[in-house]
């Protein structure tokens, strides 16, 4: 699988070579969400209200960026989870773009967090290559493949410990109804992996989601968005509701 995920990535990076597109201005958008809760691929991460910063800054088809969820009570295991993203990527093509996340997640409630160690036995970074489709030439699915490359995703097998490379992928597929955009997606984990809590081949994310903007103000709309996600692999359930201040 992941000799697959990385051929495939070759080759995209062989096709962009034939896009061409003059996107020469720079842009950075800053964005704050409060949700209800903070669900990732079918996995609870937060129970709890969570406030969720971020900002992206794109110049050409080259982007990056951060993105942080932080709960608003820390009360109980869950609720102490805290995470901090970084993240930078590039447009391949008009529909493909490569990504690489590390995903920075610590829960004080365990140990204090330590952002500087990167040593693989116990660090809190895993580093995410993702490649994303995004459903808008010839196949209307949007896909993400994305393996877990370096970090924590680790397992003992025979008294060593040894890098998974854990991965997940999902398709996806939205439209408007009604003044509503709504979007439905599946994601699979394809083998055994702690990080997603898998013994194999396992669905753990199906999800339906909805989301529109209330007019406030003539010159000011607030973004409301409603998630519903079934893990089935783990038999959990969630709904989260989460607005975008701006």
């Amino acid at each position: 699988m992941k000799r697959l995920f990385f051929i495939a990535i070759a080759i995209f990076v062989i096709n962009s070579s034939i896009y061409a597109q003059d996107e020469s201005i720079d842009r950075l958008q800053l964005s704050v969400d409060v949700a209800s809760g903070f669900v990732w691929r079918g996995i609870t991460l937060n129970t709890t209200p969570v406030f969720q910063p971020s900002f992206t800054f794109t110049s050409g088809k080259f982007f990056i960026g951060a993105w942080a969820s932080t709960p608003f009570v820390l009360d109980g295991w869950n609720s102490y989870y805290q995470g901090l993203d970084l993240f930078v990527g590039f447009q391949l093509s008009p529909s493909f773009t490569i990504g690489l996340t590390d995903y920075y997640q610590y829960n004080y409630g365990w140990r204090v967090p330590t952002y500087f160690n990167y040593k693989k036995e116990d660090t809190d970074h895993a580093f995410d290559l993702q490649l994303i489709y995004d459903g808008s030439s010839g196949f209307p699915l949007k896909t993400t493949i994305s393996t877990i490359i370096a970090g924590n995703d680790l397992t003992y097998r025979n008294n060593t410990l040894k890098r998974n490379f854990s991965t997940y992928i999902e398709l996806g597929y939205g439209s408007s109804f009604n003044g509503f955009d709504w979007e439905i997606c599946a994601g699979i984990v394809p083998m055994s992996s702690e990080l997603y809590e898998t013994d194999g081949f396992s669905l753990i994310n199906l999800g339906f989601g909805f989301s529109k903007s209330f007019e406030i103000t003539p010159t000011y709309s607030l973004p409301l968005s409603l998630n519903f996600t079934v893990n089935p692999a783990a038999e959990s359930v969630f709904l989260v509701a989460t607005i975008s201040l701006f």
